[in-house]
């Protein structure tokens, strides 16, 4: 099972990429081990490419492109790869040399699969049980088919991201997934919340419990001659510039730990937020100790 488990949520251009790179880097510096990063951003991996292209390899990608995405993320999560010859292949002696394994993002992936379930529905392919919401458009001597998700979609896709997460948790080392952020209704306070977004948003509220650390990321717009700033957020807090709506998280901090020296991060730094919450279990430990008389 894996040491840690990660999920960093934030908007786009908030600084989710980068700080996988920011991991990555503390990780070969620390162990020696490398970063497996699997994508379906269609945006690209610019943010990380140096990372990716120096001869060490720091990160090695592993992207969707134009995989079947079903198979893709049941393979990647379990930790194959593609051979020369584009066969999946489960190298041991490779997944060893990996500390860090990404997976970017919870979103693009749903969508990826929501878009296949689409395309099998244009071609009379059930999924679910629901009905196909299907259009033909024609003009110009053309003839088009469209077709669009119904509600069952939602919930195979959404059943499907939970189990290869799960899996994905199986990893050694510490796992990372990223996601954008979703504003929905959280059933236990009945209010809005921001939290990660998984296609439908039904599991807005859940999927912080999946991991040990839930943290929000946000960028504030460069203004007044200022470049623009990227914050990392530690717990759940209240976000002002969404009318205070809680946003999400979760840093599993031991009832005997001291406060933490901040609540942000600024800039934002993933490798100082996961230093400062191990030190707070070693730091919970020692209190007890005292407490109870034990010797050290």
């Amino acid at each position: 099972m894996a040491d840690r488990t990660i999920l960093i949520y934030g908007r786009t251009n908030a600084g989710k990429t980068a700080q996988i790179g920011v991991l990555a880097e503390h990780i070969f510096k620390t162990t020696g081990k490398r970063t497996r990063l699997a994508t379906a951003d269609r945006g690209g991996t610019d943010t990380v490419n140096p990372y990716i292209e120096l001869k060490e390899r720091i990160i090695e990608p592993v992207e969707l492109g134009d995989s079947e995405p079903w198979i893709w993320l049941n393979k990647v999560v379990q930790g194959y790869v593609k051979d020369p010859n584009g066969k999946w292949v489960l190298d041991a002696a490779r997944n060893a040399e990996v500390g860090l394994w990404a997976f970017e993002s919870f979103r693009s992936i749903a969508e990826a699969l929501m878009n296949d379930l689409s395309k099998k529905a244009a071609v009379g392919i059930n999924v679910g049980g629901g009905p196909n919401v299907s259009l033909q458009v024609t003009g110009d001597g053309e003839r088009l088919q469209i077709v669009t998700d119904n509600l069952t979609h939602y919930r195979v896709v959404q059943g499907r991201m939970m189990e290869e997460i799960w899996a994905s948790q199986r990893r050694p080392g510490v796992v990372l997934w990223t996601s954008s952020v979703s504003k929905d209704e959280d059933q236990a306070t009945s209010g809005k919340v921001l939290g990660p977004d998984i296609i439908g948003r039904a599991l807005t509220a859940d999927t912080p419990r999946w991991f040990h650390y839930t943290m929000r990321l946000d960028v504030f717009p460069a203004a007044q001659g200022k470049p623009e700033r990227h914050v990392l957020y530690l717990g759940s807090h209240q976000d002002v510039n969404a009318g205070n709506v809680p946003a999400l998280g979760n840093t599993r901090r031991p009832l005997d730990a001291p406060p933490l020296p901040q609540l942000t991060i600024e800039p934002a730094d993933l490798v100082k937020a996961l230093e400062w919450l191990g030190k707070g279990s070693e730091d919970a430990k020692e209190v007890i100790r005292k407490r109870l008389g034990l010797k050290a």
